[in-house]
């Protein structure tokens, strides 16, 4: 017998599907119900529908397509697909990080991981700088685009920039100007659907100040969005004081993501202070460290839920974002993990049971990725 993955259905025919197997298997039919409603969220009505400015568009590493083609799933807008995983992982060495396979080998074990997302409710996924050059590494893109042949149920979009301080040569040595000029080049060149991850250390350089000044200029001259770092030890002061830079170079703060903020310390501030201070203000949180386990911080998942409920209901759903910021080869399906739906099969779950509604997890989702990511391009 040949079984075909099912994609999209109707709750009439999951139902159905469901509840033969659940026959088959002597599970009853409350259970097939549960099974479903665990997603929820993927067919719940938007309270309040998404409406995208004239021209807008997503850029994904093959081409520029309309938002609406990103609304029937979650968009993780914050992730790591370019990055030499291994099922198994290679052994690791005693204080050393875990070793990265040759990345064109790993086309199709991404591929396999994220047509299981898919099934999980992934329509579309961000790829994160990591490094300190201002562009992508030309096998990074050749990399994305075959998996994205590959998978088409699932978006797959680059993002690109200088990561943080220690920077390679090529952008120390430019000034602000000549800076910005090399990213809106990449950028079209890249196809980049947004400059990410830009990060600032515990006490942000000079260098680091230069490069967010020269962010929020090709921000301003591409319409590009932005999603930033802050440090895993967390950095509530960093949050603020990028926040600060970005605002006064005239980013519009409907398309910037202050990242890493479930990393700010338990008992460091009250909670939800700095995150509700940068809501205040019109840009994006960054919840985008939740779903597995991030060992610079170590916050458990149950304070991260605390917070999620907090700044909802001091009425901020409009500005809440969740990512998992996935690297780690444990964490793939085929290994011992989630892979890159962790956030929705492992921390959605327990918004649910924490009471917050199917129309609230939508907006987060996939309509709010879908506002920050959905962007009128500018004339480089």
């Amino acid at each position: 017998m040949t079984y075909e993955h099912p994609g999209r259905l109707s709750r009439r025919n999951a139902l159905h599907l469901i509840g033969a197997a659940s026959a088959a298997y002597g599970v009853g039919g409350f259970y097939a119900e549960q099974m479903l409603e665990a997603q929820g969220w993927l067919t719940a009505k938007s309270r309040s529908p998404v409406r995208f400015p004239k021209g807008a568009i997503v850029r994904t590493v093959l081409k520029d397509v309309d938002p609406q083609v990103l609304q029937g799933g979650a968009t993780a807008w914050h992730e790591h697909l370019a990055f030499g995983y291994a099922s198994p992982p290679p052994p690791r060495a005693a204080g050393q990080p875990l070793a990265r396979a040759p990345l064109m080998e790993t086309v199709e074990l991404v591929a396999e991981e994220l047509r299981q997302a898919a099934f999980d409710g992934l329509s579309g996924i961000v790829d994160a700088n990591a490094s300190g050059k201002s562009g992508r590494e030309p096998d990074q893109i050749e990399f994305l685009k075959q998996v994205a042949a590959k998978v088409p149920k699932v978006q797959i979009l680059v993002a690109g920039g200088p990561f943080k301080d220690p920077y390679a040569p090529e952008v120390v040595k430019q000034s602000v100007d000549e800076l910005t000029e090399t990213m809106a080049r990449e950028s079209i060149a890249q196809r980049w659907s947004s400059m990410g991850e830009i990060g600032t250390s515990m006490k942000m350089s000079a260098e680091e100040r230069k490069v967010l000044t020269a962010i929020a200029k090709t921000h301003v001259r591409t319409g590009l969005p932005i999603f930033s770092h802050t440090e895993h030890e967390g950095c509530a002061s960093c949050a603020l004081e990028q926040l600060d830079l970005f605002e006064s170079q005239g980013v519009d703060l409907k398309h910037l993501v202050i990242g890493h903020l479930t990393d700010i310390k338990p008992g460091s501030e009250p909670l939800g202070q700095t995150a509700k201070a940068i809501a205040k203000r019109g840009a994006f949180l960054g919840f985008d460290t939740v779903g597995h386990q991030m060992q610079a911080s170590m916050n458990p998942e149950a304070g991260k839920v605390r917070y999620v409920l907090e700044v909802l209901n001091a009425g901020f759903e409009d500005n809440l974002m969740l990512a998992a910021d996935f690297s780690q080869s444990p964490q793939l399906k085929a290994n011992w993990g989630n892979g890159f739906s962790t956030v929705l099969v492992q921390f959605v779950p327990k918004l649910r049971y924490a009471g917050v509604s199917d129309a609230t997890l939508r907006k987060i989702l996939i309509d709010n990725p879908l506002r920050f990511m959905s962007f009128v391009p500018k004339k480089a």
